[in-house]
């Protein structure tokens, strides 16, 4: 038979001997291909991993379920990171990251036709890269959380300038921030990759905040200017007036802007200037006169303001501002008087809607006590005629100002840690009671009130508030459309409080029964009674219990909106003045709702 074959290959030309042995190869080959095809089997390439969990030889979705048993705990592995010195984790279930066991999957080899992939198939696969699924709206949110205890704002530099000329620089501090954009895609990237295996902590990128000006700058500018400006006294002479500005007055009024290239420019407050030569240009200047209201037959009449002649405080700084760096008699400005407009021009005032009473309130006081007196009169006559534009706050610490000897008030009974004491300004609170019961009737927004500690019988339960300089005070907001004008008189037993504007709401105050009642003790206080500063004031108890007042609101005759006023009253302690040793605690008699 072979060498039938042969005598019949050796019959043919060479060109069909080499068509011949072509076509035997090529059937070899095929073959071969098909069988490699069959052995490659029909799963995933033989040896393929992903993370170490094998895969190779099982179909998709055996892969697919493979995947989400076996690397449960490594997709759920929280991301040790570090940013800033700071250490933390990111959670990938919060971040949004997760593996996308589809795709994985799909980027494993399995059986096709290509010979490189069948013999890859036959040999063994390889360590398959897990793909990552990320919700970027998610991980920037992780991020931004991160960023939170990362972040530190700069610090940027200053002069201080010390009220005895002393001229202080404080240097300027960088700041941190996470850079945010590059560390959701350090993070994408890194998700499921070397950082479960390297034993150490992922750093994430940030960036210096560079402050805008140099500590260099700041110690020149502190040299050439905040020095020689604040070495001596400083002489303004207005029409043959003359006034001083000391280092003190300056160094109140100058600061220091950068003027966004990296330089200081100093910069005077005018206002701050002129407020230390005004007591010295009395005789020359006429200040201008804001636009007011008088009340005729009860309705505001307004009384027109009026133009002044003065240094305005712009003109003021803009001439002083070139000498600060001059020594000797250099240092002096003549300036001119100019004419100065009010705040509130007659125009304004004529537009605010200042028309009608909107609230009254009178509240009534024992006569017995003079310094009492005097300070409840003094502080009203104060806040009499304050006018109050829209969206502006009424203060009445700031409208009244500090309690003191020297400013008109007398020592009077406070109430200081449950107990009365003697002190300055004391029966002010009188005034803030009245104050308020008149801003809250007129429908006014009540910024701040501080009932008193203990009730006192002659206010309303729930609706009074106490005053104390510096911690404690009475504001309400003007959030009404239309000017506030509040007036205040007063005889030797009560005080009344009025609002005029434009009437907005009709008030009702409903007040709840008393709850949770308390009772009071009874104490011994060694000083001798006494009405000065320092001396004791014996009291009667009474019991402390809770109220709830509502303010309703109503509005063309429709109910608009209602607003609990919650107020705890502790028990005033019976105080014996002059013992140490005190008597036995009655079982005080629950007070009727007043």
């Amino acid at each position: 038979m072979v060498g039938r074959s042969t005598r019949a290959l050796a019959g043919l030309s060479l060109a069909s001997r080499v068509l011949v042995l072509v076509g035997g190869l090529v059937g070899l080959v095929g073959i071969a291909w098909v069988g490699l095809y069959v052995a490659a089997g029909s799963g995933i390439s033989k040896g393929a991993t992903v993370l170490g969990v094998p895969i190779g030889g099982q179909s998709r979705a055996q892969a697919a379920a493979t995947l989400e048993r076996e690397l449960a705990d490594e997709v759920a592995a929280p991301i040790p990171v570090i940013a800033g010195g700071q250490h933390a984790q990111v959670r990938p279930s919060r971040a949004g990251l997760s593996l996308d066991v589809d795709a994985t999957v799909a980027a494993a080899r399995a059986r096709s036709w290509n010979p490189l992939d069948l013999l890859d198939a036959i040999h063994g696969g390889s360590a398959v890269t897990p793909v990552p699924a990320v919700d970027r709206s998610a991980l920037r949110a992780a991020v931004d959380r991160l960023a939170a205890g990362v972040d530190r704002p700069r610090t940027e530099g200053s002069i201080r300038l010390g009220a005895a000329g002393k001229v202080t620089p404080v240097q300027p501090v960088d700041g941190l921030r996470l850079s945010r954009d590059r560390a959701v895609d350090a993070l994408a990237a890194a998700y499921l990759g070397d950082y479960l295996t390297g034993g150490g902590r992922m750093a994430l990128p940030t960036a210096k905040d560079v402050p805008e000006v140099s500590a260099a700058t700041l110690t020149r500018a502190a040299e050439e200017v905040a020095v020689p400006a604040t070495s001596g006294d400083l002489t303004v002479t207005v029409e043959g007036a003359q006034a001083v500005l000391t280092p003190r007055d300056i160094a109140a009024a100058l600061t220091f802007d950068s003027d966004g290239k990296g330089s200081l420019q100093p910069v005077l407050d005018g206002e701050s200037l002129h407020a230390a030569v005004a007591d010295d240009l009395v005789d020359v200047e006429t200040p201008a006169v804001d636009a007011t209201f008088r009340i005729r037959g009860g309705t505001p009449v307004v009384v027109p303001s009026q133009q002044g002649r003065e240094v305005l405080p712009a003109t003021l700084a803009s001439a002083v501002l070139p000498v600060l760096t001059r020594s000797g008699p250099a240092r002096t400005v003549t300036l001119p008087l100019e004419p100065s407009e009010p705040s509130v021009t007659t125009e304004v005032a004529q537009g605010l809607g200042v028309v009608e009473r909107v609230a009254t309130y009178t509240t009534y006081y024992p006569s017995d006590f003079p310094p009492r007196l005097q300070n409840i009169h003094r502080a009203a006559d104060l806040m009499n005629r304050t006018l109050l534009l829209p969206g502006k706050v009424f203060s009445l610490n700031r409208t009244v100002g500090e309690r003191t000897e020297a400013r008109g008030f007398a020592a009077g009974f406070i109430i200081n840690n449950g107990k009365l004491e003697v002190d300055f300004g004391g029966g002010v609170s009188q005034l803030a009671t009245t104050t308020f019961n008149t801003a809250y009737f007129a429908g006014l927004e009540i910024v701040e009130h501080n009932p008193h500690s203990f009730y006192i019988s002659r206010y309303p339960e729930g609706r009074e508030s106490t005053i104390a300089w510096g911690y404690k005070d009475l504001r309400f907001r003007n959030d009404s459309p239309h000017g506030v004008f509040v007036t205040t008189s007063y005889t030797n037993s009560s005080i009344t409080v009025s609002i005029y504007g434009t009437k907005r709401y009709r008030i009702e105050s409903v007040k709840g029964p008393r709850y949770d009642p308390r009772p009071f003790e009874v104490v011994a206080d060694p000083r001798p009674p006494g009405t000065t500063p320092g001396t004791c004031v014996a009291t009667s108890g009474v019991p402390g219990f809770r109220v709830v007042v509502t303010r309703i609101f109503y509005q063309h005759g429709e109910r608009l909106k209602t607003e609990e006023f919650r107020t705890r009253y502790e028990p005033e302690n019976e105080v014996r003045c002059g013992s140490s040793r005190p008597k036995p605690t009655p079982t005080p008699t629950p007070s009727k709702s007043g």
